[in-house]
């Protein structure tokens, strides 16, 4: 194999560079799962184009064994897209082995090709060079197809995904969030445009139409462009890629009973300034409620702010948030929001991030599921 041109030179570069992209987002010390997505989706674009740099009749000559197995991470990409997004906006989704349902095209391309990826070596390179049996054709085509109605499904449910989430939030999110929604709007726009690019050039090799531009190398140089810009994204903007919490300890404060821990620091006038705040203005109806939120709304520190959960309230600033949200639901229950409006739609509206936070809440604080309580009230 020889590397004769500076395209497919800039291009090996590239996939060296998402591969080391991959395992930072992957291996990164922190637990915060989209990014764990996002660095398997950015290697099985690394894998992807170096495939398309590498392949050629010599170098399956050396390492039969490869030959067809790249498809099986092209049908990775946009159910890992598709996961990604999903798990970066409702970040109390639980992580279960339900999600492996959308990685099926792939289990089932691993199976459908196994008597042709158990083969020896030599019998490969026979097939290679002088045909394969009659059905590895037919269902290659198959597996191509299915590459391209993902490509519909997953590009439509994923931008479905970020436009429900804005819609219901509506003027309750933040600078940051609304930030973070146009990059990933940006993001899938920029795959979509990608998969168009791809799927158009293997229609125009299935019906033997040559144009003035190889469109598989537009998809594998925008592949390696994209993967540059999450590059420079992580390096300047690292908040897109890990979890931040405002303080870890305000969630979860440790309590103590000793004489100095119990001193108020903080002046009525405060308290009042920050209860006025909560019944007021109801910070909680915010989805993504964030503790600099409420500091730079009353002007009151971190620290004040934490005195007054932890000694007036008695609770950490996640748990009274969730309290209050509560509250909402429980009252928008009580005057019939419900009958008109499902589940989720009424736990958005009273500012929980998901439908499983919100079943959780209100069986801890009532002993009944929002399904149970409000068949107690027939």
């Amino acid at each position: 194999m020889v590397i004769d041109n500076y395209f497919n030179l800039g291009l090996l570069m590239g996939a060296v560079f998402s591969f080391l992209l991959s395992m930072y987002l992957i291996f990164y010390p922190n637990n915060f799962f989209p990014n764990k997505i996002l660095g398997v989706l950015v290697f099985t674009w690394s894998i992807t184009v170096f495939a398309f740099i590498i392949q050629s009749p010599d170098f399956f000559a050396k390492y039969p064994h490869f030959y067809a197995l790249w498809d099986v991470f092209t049908l990775m990409f946009f159910p890992l897209i598709y996961l990604y997004i999903r798990h970066y906006l409702y970040k109390d989704i639980k992580v279960n082995w339900s999600n492996l349902w959308h990685f099926a095209p792939s289990i089932a391309y691993l199976i459908t090709f196994s008597p042709f990826f158990l083969q020896s070596g030599e019998a490969k390179i026979q097939m290679i060079n002088n045909g394969f049996p009659v059905w590895f054709g037919p269902l290659q085509t198959i597996f191509n197809l299915t590459i391209i109605l993902q490509g519909t499904f997953y590009s439509i449910y994923s931008l479905r995904t970020i436009h429900h989430f804005q819609y219901f939030r509506k003027n309750r999110l933040s600078d940051f969030q609304l930030n973070s929604l146009s990059w990933l709007r940006l993001f899938v726009l920029i795959n979509i445009f990608l998969w168009i690019a791809g799927t158009t050039g293997a229609f125009l090799d299935i019906f033997g139409i040559d144009i003035f531009i190889d469109l598989f190398d537009v998809f594998y140089l925008g592949l390696t462009l994209l993967t540059i810009v999450l590059g420079i994204f992580t390096m300047q903007r690292p908040e897109l890629f890990e979890e931040t919490e405002d303080i870890l300890a305000l969630l979860h404060p440790r309590k103590s009973n000793s004489p100095q821990s119990q001193k108020k620091g903080y002046t009525p006038e405060e308290f009042q300034t920050l209860s006025q705040y909560i019944v007021d203005k109801k910070p909680y109806l915010k989805n993504d409620l964030k503790m600099q939120d409420m500091v730079e709304a009353t002007g009151l520190s971190y620290k004040r702010i934490s005195e007054m959960l932890n000694s007036e309230f008695e609770k950490s600033f996640y748990e009274l948030m969730n309290e209050y949200r509560l509250e909402e639901a429980i009252r928008l229950i009580n005057e019939g929001f419900h009958i008109k409006h499902t589940l989720p739609y009424l736990a958005d509206a009273a500012g929980f991030n998901s439908k499983t936070t919100f079943n959780r809440a209100f069986k801890k604080y009532t002993g009944k599921t929002p399904t149970e309580y409000i068949q107690s009230l027939d």
